[in-house]
């Protein structure tokens, strides 16, 4: 056998949702060579995480393909709880409560099975032709060169699985005798471990993982319930003194996601946990009996699993670190293990793909000097800390024989902006500026390291309305939000012009193109909002920056935004919404990933080259002319 040697910039190991997502950011830069690989034939098919968060569905939306994961999922707009009456003995709903703040996000929680969201970013990958999943392709032994000079110092060795009776082994071990010799070897610059609780990238880089609970059992099971529950197409919280909680949410298809505590204290529990063929049914029965005196039987069962499926190993737990020479990265459950009774696991696994591959990206093309690569752990390890930390409190609240439904309600309500992603707040760092104490008054209601809140505006030529994160598109751009405030003062123009000819000259950062990038796609996309009236600006007279000029392709009208309250449809409450002065105006930095980076005022443009001074590479902002973007 000829043994293969390859070279790769950036190689993902495990293509579950963490490693899709991962192979999604990196497939929108050009100058870089990326291959994923994943020991499974094939994708997930039924089952495993089903909750899909606010802030993912803005991150698959910034790719282009929330969509078609909407049109499927079911929205979970309500919440209710159900506890026995003290009084009258009778299960009864106590309380209900909407499941999100309309504030959030304009996004609600949907429920689709994995797979389906999997697929979603498979056709993405396809369509976009850079990257493709080889399955069936396992990594083996991972470790680091001695040079230190050696430019792909990451190597893994390979083994390809064989087709036949794939389908048909009964565990994961048992592919060991199935498999060939080491096939291919392949150095890589950087790589990310995406392989799951049972991380070999963890356990090869001798990661240790820090154990946090031992003491919780739940099952899951997905049916299609045939049932007198009233609020069976509801997400329920059921508690019994007696027998436990249950946690039902409505999904696709028909089906109902099913969790049940299990004690372990009754005949049917320890059938139930013999993972057998009768599991199923002795889950069902326990299900109904916590529901009594409504009916419930089913006739098609589409999974099931145990929490945690090796009853012996421990539930939760924690990488104490989520990078190795910042060269090997964890992400997903590779660095973070808990219950599934939040929903987290695939979008935390998600955000954490979608914070790391644009830095990576930036590094590998040049833009950026790698110690941004540092703010990786420091960003997500904080952010899965908190998750440990809540997830132990859903978990101790739910379990509570004494607990009463008004604090797993209260519990859940304090974490809602945690649990929907959306309020996720990165510290100061290299990243993310510290301010200098006017980004109280610049822009109120924004927060620095928090992803910006969406707000709808009216485009200047087309007087379409659009949402404002929608021009934050996941292509790798940063993006400098102008609040030009009023422009029917004459002030406001003067400053528009004089930041638009400082920002152009060749002292600025912004005034250039990435390497790595097509000739017309900006490293930084400059978007101007004005508060109105539209009719009062003419776009062709404002500064060329906000309507730079193709040969080809002529004017560029997507950068002017009015805020014009003349309108309908909500539009006239942007400046309001994130707290600027309408006469004052201020800027608003983005990085790639839609977190804010950096506040200031027009007049502030020294403190941006500060900014991007930190980190940015020599021949990151190139003098060269404005021109088209993306």
């Amino acid at each position: 056998m000829v043994l293969q040697t390859s070279h790769t910039d950036l190689l993902i190991i495990g293509a579950g949702p963490a490693g899709l997502m991962a192979a999604c950011w990196a497939s929108q830069f050009s100058g870089i060579s990326t291959r994923i690989i994943d020991e499974k034939p094939h994708r997930t098919e039924t089952g495993h995480a089903d909750g899909i968060h606010s802030r993912t569905l803005e991150i698959l939306d910034s790719f282009g393909i929330a969509d078609p994961i909407l049109r499927k999922g079911v929205q979970e707009v309500e919440m209710s709880y159900w506890a026995v009456n003290g009084d009258t003995g009778n299960l009864e709903c106590q309380k209900r409560v909407q499941s999100q703040s309309g504030g959030l996000s304009r996004f609600a929680q949907t429920s689709l099975n994995q797979g389906e969201v999997e697929q979603v970013m498979i056709d993405y990958l396809e369509e976009r032709g850079r990257v493709r999943v080889e399955r069936q392709k396992r990594a083996e032994r991972v470790y680091f060169t001695d040079d230190d000079n050696d430019t792909h110092p990451v190597v893994v060795e390979t083994k390809a699985l064989k087709t036949d009776r794939m389908m048909h082994l009964p565990r994961p071990e048992d592919l060991k005798e199935h498999v060939s010799q080491v096939t291919e070897v392949i150095h890589a610059r950087y790589i990310i471990g995406c392989d799951g609780a049972k991380s070999l990238v963890r356990e090869q880089l001798d990661i240790p993982l820090e154990a946090r609970s031992t003491d919780s059992m739940w099952g899951v099971i997905d049916i299609i319930p045939i049932t007198d529950f009233p609020d069976i197409r509801q997400t329920c919280v059921i508690h019994s003194d007696e027998y436990g909680s249950i946690m039902l949410v409505p999904r696709e298809d028909r089906l109902v996601r099913f969790y049940i505590q299990l004690q372990g204290d009754s005949d049917l529990e320890k059938k139930a946990l013999d993972q057998s063929n009768e599991t199923p049914e002795a889950l069902t029965q326990l299900i109904q009996r916590a529901m009594h005196p409504y009916s419930l039987t089913y006739q098609h069962c589409d999974w099931w699993s145990l929490y945690p499926a090796d009853l012996t190993k421990i539930k939760q737990c924690l990488a104490n670190q989520f990078q190795v020479k910042h060269r090997a990265f964890l992400v997903g459950d590779a660095a973070h293990i808990h219950s599934p009774k939040a929903g987290q696991g695939m979008n935390v696994s998600i955000q954490d793909a979608y914070n790391l591959v644009w830095k990576l990206g930036s590094v590998i093309t040049g833009a950026s000097d790698p110690n941004i690569l540092e703010t990786y752990q420091l960003e997500r390890h904080p952010v899965a800390e908190e998750l440990m930390a809540m997830d132990s409190r859903l978990v101790h609240v739910y379990e509570e024989n004494k607990a009463s439904i008004s604090e797993v309600s209260k519990v859940r309500a304090g974490y809602t902006g945690f649990m929907s992603g959306v309020e996720v707040t990165y510290q100061p760092n290299i990243l993310v500026s510290r301010g200098e104490g006017g980004e109280s008054t610049k822009a109120a209601n924004i927060k620095l390291g928090m992803r910006l809140g969406t707000v709808p505006v009216l485009n200047q030529a087309s007087t379409c309305t659009i949402q404002l994160t929608e021009l934050l598109s996941s292509n790798g751009a940063w993006r400098l939000l102008v609040f030009s405030g009023d422009l029917q003062q004459r002030k406001n123009v003067d400053r528009l012009a004089e930041f638009a000819e400082v920002f152009q000259g060749p002292a600025h950062a912004s005034s250039s193109q990435q390497p790595g990038f097509q000739e017309w796609q900006r490293a930084i996309d400059v978007i101007l909002i004005h508060p109105g009236p539209r009719i009062s600006v003419n776009l062709l007279e404002l500064p060329e920056l906000f309507h730079p000029f193709d040969e080809k392709l002529g004017w560029d009208y997507n950068r002017v935004f009015s805020d014009d309250s003349a309108y309908r449809g909500g539009i006239g409450h942007a400046y309001e919404e994130y707290g600027i002065d309408k006469q004052e105006g201020s800027l608003v930095l983005c990085r790639p990933d839609q977190h804010v980076a950096w506040v200031g005022g027009l007049e502030d443009l020294s403190r941006l080259e500060i900014y991007f001074s930190a980190f940015r590479k020599a021949d990151m902002f190139n003098n060269s002319k404005t021109t088209t973007r993306n």
